[in-house]
């Protein structure tokens, strides 16, 4: 399983450094690359979080090396390991149904502004919408005149989605937020 961890507490960079997520068996383990954080104890009993873990040919010989990482994201490991330590098991579940739930009323809002969906499949936070005509000079307006990102513009990526927006809201955005976006880009 593969899957991004920018959401795990790690901060926006535009463009990197990023934090991706691998899993695997017990058995796959020593063979995957990056690093595992683990938890440990202190000498006064106190939580810890440590490099248990690392492929890397920075760490051990470069011919058992199964990651050849350049550039130390052990931050991004480490700021990962204590945000899902601090939020614990039903504080990611919390996080995960913001998520979902603000997406959800985000669509919602979109949808009654004039966009529509542009695919009838299941969704986390991400999703397509259809804008109406003459949204690409108002979403220029409201990029460089009030600072307002009205989601990313597919069709340099995907020729045949002109006229789709990605959007995407998390447990970071507020209400008062996407309502604002609903009603300065309703038709």
């Amino acid at each position: 399983m593969a899957g991004e961890g920018q959401s795990l507490g790690i901060a926006k960079s535009f463009g990197g450094p990023g934090l991706g997520l691998l899993a695997g068996t017990q058995k796959q383990m020593r063979n995957l690359p990056g690093r595992l954080i683990g938890k440990t104890k202190d000498a006064n009993g106190a939580d810890g979080f440590v490099l248990t873990l690392a492929t890397r040919e920075q760490h051990i010989r470069r011919e058992k090396a199964s990651s050849n990482i350049c550039s130390n994201n052990g931050l991004n490991a480490m700021t990962a390991a204590m945000y899902l330590a601090t939020t614990g098991k039903t504080g990611i579940r919390e996080i995960a149904q913001q998520n979902h739930d603000k997406a959800a009323y985000l669509k919602s809002r979109l949808t009654a502004s004039g966009f529509e969906p542009a695919f009838n499949a299941p969704f986390f936070n991400e999703f397509v919408m259809k804008a109406p005509k003459g949204f690409a000079e108002k979403r220029r307006n409201l990029i460089n005149n009030h600072c307002i990102f009205a989601g990313m513009d597919l069709e340099p990526f995907y020729p045949e989605l002109k006229g789709h927006y990605l959007f995407c809201a998390t447990e970071t955005v507020s209400k008062k937020d996407m309502d604002h976006l609903a009603k300065e880009v309703k038709s």
